[in-house]
């Protein structure tokens, strides 16, 4: 069986590459590659690579990270551009980012929300219970619960 990791790295890997990740996670883990303290002033927009380099190639030379940052927060970044560069290069395990530029963005960045999921009525709840009650994994169970109810709520909210 193959896992969803593997699926999605295909399927994503062209995106990220334009914008010259080698892979997505920098941009999935920004701030828990440099603390939510900077991620919550700045996110990664793009790494560029000195020519005749691709991204993830460990002997490359290190490329030019650019970081994007509310209006406003750009000096202050501009003191902490070689720490991000550490971090980055620390989570990537080899000397990936030689210089941080830090990029005003025009208006500010909206931080996306997480909604609350909506409350799944009482017979999905007992369909889907009844459904993965055989599994003995009791976290793939609850999981599978979760993953369930909230697919057969929205489905029902659909079609409402």
């Amino acid at each position: 069986m193959d896992s969803l990791d593997k699926h999605f790295r295909q399927i994503t890997r062209p995106a990220f590459e334009r914008y010259g990740f080698a892979h997505g996670e920098l941009v999935a883990q920004w701030a828990a590659i440099v603390g939510d303290d900077l991620a919550g002033r700045c996110w990664p927009e793009k790494m560029n690579w000195p020519k005749g380099r691709e991204a993830g190639n460990r002997h490359a030379e290190g490329a030019t990270l650019i970081v994007k940052c509310d209006p406003g927060a750009g000096l202050a970044l501009s003191y902490e551009t070689d720490r991000i560069a550490e971090l980055v290069s620390a989570f990537y395990g080899y000397r990936a980012v030689a210089v941080v530029k830090v990029v005003q963005a025009g208006k500010a960045r909206q931080q996306q929300a997480h909604p609350e999921p909506a409350q799944a009525p009482a017979d999905v709840v007992t369909r889907v219970a009844e459904q993965v009650a055989g599994i003995s994994d009791p976290g793939l169970r609850d999981a599978l619960c979760r993953l369930g109810q909230a697919s057969l709520t929205r489905a029902a909210r659909r079609h409402t």
